[in-house]
């Protein structure tokens, strides 16, 4: 019975004191481990938000975790997890410079300077030798992607390959780094000719390479923008690729997003202009219906209305997508198919017998 009651009585007020607070230092502890552990991810996350306020409170908190992080050797377990089960590491990665070095205009017999391959002869594809087409964006390339890749293996004279990227643009390579990604495929992959779509994620803030931040649709971010466009497209010369087929950003259902896109569509076509062999493929028209305004159905070729907008009202189905491959592959077929001069000197001809075949 004793020991009954001794079990029953209720500990001094110290010690129940000195319990709660034993226990609330462990919580404040383990949390504390915690943010240390995670302070990589935490930054990661913090670095991939749009350039504003909100970015820079949250890097002001997580910065000094990550750098004590480091130096206690409390982010490697998770980047060590990470490598062994072949994930992403869950740090920040370094964002690696591409330099863009834009070839002085040549002057040609006639005086005047010339751009480009544009006075080269395109090699033909032919039977067992098929032009390489590289298609990249951002998930708005997703469908019209797919499409012109089955289009394109229909010819079985254009081996295609599609590298589209969710949530990714020019306006943030230390989200996605599509300068190092356009140079790095466009040469694995020898690509001929190339069909990019980038821009719905772009309607945000850009950083400068010496670091000074511009909004959206100011003096600054277009200049700044126009630059990423003009070494986008020079990053793929560069790689050997002599055809660019840019596609614009579709009309889009809310009328601020609309006209942001408008925006990019005009710096896309005007610094098209400058760069002979690129072509602007207009996604805004053949989304558009007959008064030039915006419809999530739109006719086929025999009148049948079809679904070309997904729920969102901004992506595009199957259908819609193929709208613009079939822009893109008449395009492609119109420079690359033509009927095939006479080879120049060390330029690839069909063998013996074998003649150019025309797509499709």
């Amino acid at each position: 019975m004793a020991d009954e009651r001794d079990r029953d009585e209720p500990l001094p007020y110290g010690r129940r004191r000195r319990t709660a607070a034993s226990a609330l230092v462990a919580i404040l502890v383990a949390l504390a481990l915690g943010a240390l552990f995670n302070a990589p991810a935490m930054k990661k996350t913090a670095l991939e938000l749009p350039f504003g306020g909100e970015r820079s409170f949250r890097l002001a908190l997580v910065d000094p975790l990550a750098v004590v992080s480091h130096w206690l050797f409390l982010d490697r377990p998770a980047r060590l997890t990470a490598a062994l089960l072949g994930r992403p590491d869950p740090g920040p990665g370094d964002v690696p410079a591409v330099v863009v070095v834009t070839p002085k205009p040549k002057p040609s017999r006639s005086g005047k300077p010339k751009h480009g391959d544009k006075e080269k002869p395109l090699p033909k594809p032919f039977k067992g030798h098929p032009m390489h087409l590289y298609i990249a964006g951002d998930s708005m390339m997703g469908l019209p992607g797919m499409a012109l890749v089955n289009l394109s293996n229909r010819t079985k004279l254009i081996k295609p390959l599609l590298d589209y990227h969710i949530s990714s643009g020019l306006c943030r390579p230390d989200f996605f780094n599509w300068p190092a990604q356009l140079q790095r495929q466009a040469k694995a992959f020898d690509a001929g000719a190339a069909a990019v779509m980038f821009g719905a994620n772009d309607n945000q803030a850009v950083q400068t390479p010496s670091g000074k931040v511009y909004q959206f649709e100011t003096g600054g971010w277009k200049k700044e923008y126009r630059r990423r466009v003009s070494d986008a497209i020079q990053i793929l010369f560069d790689q050997g690729v002599r055809r660019i087929y840019w596609i614009g950003q579709p009309i889009m259902p809310e009328a601020t997003f609309n006209r942001q896109m408008k925006v990019l569509n005009d710096i896309y076509r005007s610094e098209i202009e400058k760069h002979p062999g690129v072509q602007y493929i207009d996604a805004y028209g053949l989304l558009s219906n007959g008064s030039g305004g915006y419809s999530q159905y739109l006719p086929d070729s025999d009148g049948e209305m079809q679904k070309v907008r997904e729920a969102d009202g901004e992506h595009l189905t199957y259908a819609g997508g193929l709208r613009i491959a079939e822009a893109v592959i008449a395009a492609v077929k119109k420079e690359w198919f033509t009927k095939k001069p006479k080879p120049e000197a060390g330029e690839a001809s069909p063998p013996p017998g074998e003649t150019t075949t025309p797509a499709p």
